[in-house]
């Protein structure tokens, strides 16, 4: 191939590439994993197509149900005050009003996980002796000499 041709070939997959990146990037036709931090949270999700995909908020707390469930309810908040932000400026291009739309859809749309994780109430008397009854039965079950069944007898007489 002649240096001219090989010019014209450059030139023309160059346009080709970045004709495909502008429909892809205005289309948000590829999965986009975003990270922004809300008010000391660092919130991670994706989307793609100009929707947020909810299973994707936060997956990195999924194990830690207290961490999650806060950074569920941050996100909801920032997909808020985001939805709020850019439907009020004016002279937003075709890319920041559909980013708006994405949030303001989002505040809408997304159900936070919310957890309250509270100490245990302690056991009252009468579960107590039940428990205790449970082990004696157990141990009973295990070693069926007279002077267990004699303790499961008098443990579970409450």
């Amino acid at each position: 191939m002649d240096p001219l041709s090989q010019l014209f070939a450059a030139y023309l997959q160059a346009a080709s590439n970045n004709i495909t990146d502008h429909y892809m990037d205005s289309m948000n036709t590829t999965v986009t994993t975003q990270n922004l931090v809300y008010h000391g949270t660092t919130i991670r999700f994706q989307h793609q197509l100009w929707k947020i995909r909810s299973k994707s908020v936060c997956t990195d707390f999924e194990q830690q149900a207290t961490q999650y469930s806060k950074c569920t309810q941050q996100a909801k908040a920032m997909f808020t005050e985001l939805c709020t932000l850019l439907s009020n400026m004016d002279n937003l291009n075709q890319k920041g009003r559909k980013l708006s739309n994405m949030y303001c859809s989002a505040s809408l749309s997304y159900k936070p996980m919310i957890a309250h994780i509270s100490k245990p109430k302690p056991k009252t008397e009468q579960e107590l002796k039940q428990k205790e009854c449970n082990l004696m039965i157990l141990k009973a079950m295990q070693d069926s000499s007279p002077e267990v069944l004699k303790q499961k007898e008098v443990t579970c007489n409450y």
